[in-house]
């Protein structure tokens, strides 16, 4: 599943230290790099899953499951747009090779 190790920034007890705060998008990009989509997604539905599937849970309650695939519906759709941010980014960075005037 991940394809490299590296860490941009180490989390800190209030979330992104400094540096990961400055820089979201490399935040983003190493998310995207490490992870394919369809990965994070089946890394997700293993952890509701399991959630949902262990007795007992902290998931008994069908409020606190309810909640727990409302959440996960959200991380899905903020995943998706995650990698659609990520995608956005670079192509804006690969310089497109515009056509030029021939010479006569």
């Amino acid at each position: 599943m991940p394809k490299s190790n590296k860490r941009i920034a180490q989390s800190t007890q209030d979330g992104l230290d400094t540096a990961a705060q400055s820089t979201p998008q490399e935040v983003l990009s190493d998310f995207c790099d490490t992870y394919r989509l369809h990965e994070a997604n089946e890394i997700m539905w293993d952890w509701i899953a399991t959630a949902l599937s262990k007795s007992p849970s902290i998931y008994d309650t069908g409020r606190e499951r309810s909640n727990l695939l409302f959440f996960y519906e959200k991380m899905k759709a903020l995943l998706e747009a995650v990698y659609k941010i990520d995608n956005t980014q670079q192509a804006k960075a690969v310089p497109v090779k515009q056509a030029g005037r021939k010479s006569r």
